[in-house]
């Protein structure tokens, strides 16, 4: 599944994803995009690349042990593609920082491997293994660590709202509205939060990054869960996107709705071509 690169992006508060009609627009755009009429797919189509958007960034900080922007929907804007997507979260220009939890802080990957890590993203979606994110890259969502806060930075600021305390509010603000309006359910939205921290988490060569992230998080998002195929690790999915659900399109490589011999087989094949 390869989504539509985006032509231009319009800027809008974040809290516009609490606005049930300004929502449903988005999400007819992406089904008019996707060529579908049926909002369950095109809001959880929409919802992937969305949730994706918004942990990206997070999760790149967790993994470079630094402060994480704040993604309270008042403190951020959406950069938002012509198909209605999330192409990604700017944090507001007023810089100071929320700390990580003591759980969250430890040893991890470096920022220097991101970028190599990164550059097998677009051939992994090319054949499916996931629902295709937002075009965001590794350098973006380096540069998104730092929140956005109207107040002066304190260090009191900083750690009196845990980054994954502060995730876990802004989901369970948005998760209820994306359900209400396309008809997907809270359940499978949560889990596709859990799938994308995992990949996003892959992506930079941290995957107990993600572990971490969604643990702190806690609430009713699942932890994501990896397995090790032909040498390779991928995110043992929990979600469905439901691009399969689409007119001409398949079902993805690592869709958990396969048989797992079968998906195993096809990931197999996945780590074999590198």
């Amino acid at each position: 599944m390869v989504a539509q690169p985006p032509v231009s992006q319009a800027l809008v508060p974040g809290t516009e994803l609490l606005r049930p009609q300004w929502l449903a627009e988005r999400i007819a755009d992406m089904g008019i995009s996707w060529g579908t009429s049926n909002s369950r797919v095109s809001g959880t189509l929409w919802w992937c690349m969305a949730a994706s958007s918004l942990v990206a960034p997070i999760v790149t900080a967790i993994a470079a042990d630094h402060p994480a922007f704040n993604p309270a929907l008042e403190h951020i804007a959406l950069e938002i593609r012509p198909d209605g997507g999330v192409e990604r979260v700017v944090p507001e220009p007023h810089a100071y920082s929320i700390a990580l939890s003591p759980a969250l802080l430890s040893t991890s990957s470096s920022l220097a491997s991101m970028a190599d890590h990164a550059a097998g993203l677009a051939a992994d979606r090319a054949v499916g293994l996931e629902p295709a994110p937002s075009a965001q890259t590794a350098e973006s969502a380096a540069s998104a660590v730092n929140c956005a806060h109207p107040e002066p930075h304190s260090a009191a600021c900083c750690t009196t709202t845990p980054i994954g305390q502060a995730l876990r509010h802004t989901l369970s603000r948005v998760i209820p509205v994306v359900a209400e309006v396309s008809g997907a359910g809270v359940p499978s939205l949560w889990a596709i939060v859990a799938d994308a921290i995992g990949n996003r988490a892959l992506d930079i060569g941290a995957a107990d990054a993600g572990a971490r992230l969604a643990r702190d998080v806690a609430g009713r998002l699942p932890v994501p869960r990896f397995q090790d195929i032909a040498g390779r690790t991928f995110v043992r999915r929990i979600s469905c996107c439901l691009v399969f659900e689409v007119p001409g399109c398949d079902m993805c490589t690592s869709c958990p709705k396969r048989p797992a011999p079968e998906r195993e087989a096809l990931l197999a094949e996945v780590a074999a071509r590198g």
